[in-house]
């Protein structure tokens, strides 16, 4: 009957490549002039042997590991430091970036802050203009994971306070242009400039009538020049009055629609029509002496509200352009 080989003995013929179930033997020759040697291999020594050569086997890949673990290791670690200096840079670019865009703010809301004093706006509260904003810091690993988490914590709020200050700074200019629009809409239809040239001869107040000759109530100014001189809308407005009086001749009244109403009388001629829209500096007549008027004149009112008032109060000096 012939013995099957155990799994020590075909492990060992498949290591030395010979046949399993023989007998071996090992030959140590020390030199060519002595008798060679022969050392029975019994079954023993020989799974020792090939237990020890397993172990040295199993060893080598297991050295083999660890390289090429260490080999990885060191790969990735160069290779995250590379990454890691590419995004420090481009987070220091970042940084650099916001801190131009803040100053470009700042620059803004200085402008802001003038241009609120000019119109007698109210100032914003510096409390307020802080913008406080908070986080929590992202969590990195490695030498330089808590530096890198303060810069990009410091630029993500950093980036969180500039959206607000260029919110609030966008919505303060729409409320500042909103307000100048009204102030501006305001100023073209507030009488404040004088509707002819010419010598003021008789200003606002009680005067002594020169037609009836009687104190009476004088509600506006007369100005003197010759005939045909131009008479211009103190303001912008619309004509509500077009035509002959009785007291002022030739009359023209024009409402400027915001409680402000102007009235211009003795003219010689009228250029303008009931209903028609004038523009301030918009021609609407010449000087005369039509109705009761001892002279070539033009009266001229300012009513606020139906009460008058005095025109020389709104009539702004000459060194003032007004457009």
């Amino acid at each position: 009957m012939i013995k099957k080989p155990g799994i020590g003995e075909t492990l060992f013929a498949k290591l030395f490549n010979i046949v399993a179930g023989k007998d071996y033997l090992v030959s140590v020759e020390w030199d060519a002039l002595r008798a060679s040697r022969f050392f029975p291999l019994n079954s023993n020594l020989r799974n020792s042997i090939l237990v020890v050569a397993g172990i040295a086997c199993l060893g080598v890949l297991c050295l083999l590991g660890e390289c090429g673990t260490w080999v990885y290791r060191q790969v990735s670690l160069e290779y995250n430091q590379k990454a890691n200096s590419s995004l420090k840079a481009n987070l220091t670019g970042v940084l650099a970036d916001q801190r131009s865009v803040e100053t470009s703010l700042d620059s803004l809301s200085r402008l802001e802050e003038k241009i609120r004093a000019l119109y007698g706006m109210n100032a914003h509260d510096n409390t307020f203009l802080a913008f406080g904003v908070g986080g929590r810091r992202p969590t990195l690993n490695g030498p330089y994971g808590s530096a890198v988490s303060d810069q990009i914590l410091n630029s993500s709020l950093k980036n969180r306070q500039l959206q607000s200050k260029i919110s609030f700074t966008s919505s303060s200019f729409k409320q500042i242009e909103e307000f100048v629009r009204y102030r501006h809409n305001l100023w073209e239809h507030t009488p404040f400039v004088l509707p002819a040239k010419g010598q003021i001869t008789s200003g606002f107040g009680m005067r002594m009538h020169p037609v009836l000759g009687e104190p009476l109530m004088h509600e506006g100014l007369d100005i003197c020049n010759s005939r045909w001189t131009p008479i211009f809308a103190t303001a912008d407005g619309i004509v509500t009055t077009s035509g002959p009086n009785s007291s002022f001749g030739n009359l023209v009244v024009l409402d400027h629609g915001n409680g402000y109403l102007t009235k211009f009388g003795h003219l010689t001629k009228i250029m303008v029509e009931k209903g028609q829209l004038v523009k301030r500096y918009g021609l609407i007549g010449y000087m005369g002496d039509t109705g009761r008027a001892t002279g070539i004149h033009l009266h001229y009112e300012v009513h606020r509200d139906g009460t008058p008032q005095n025109p020389e109060k709104y009539i702004l000096p000459s060194g003032i352009l007004v457009d």
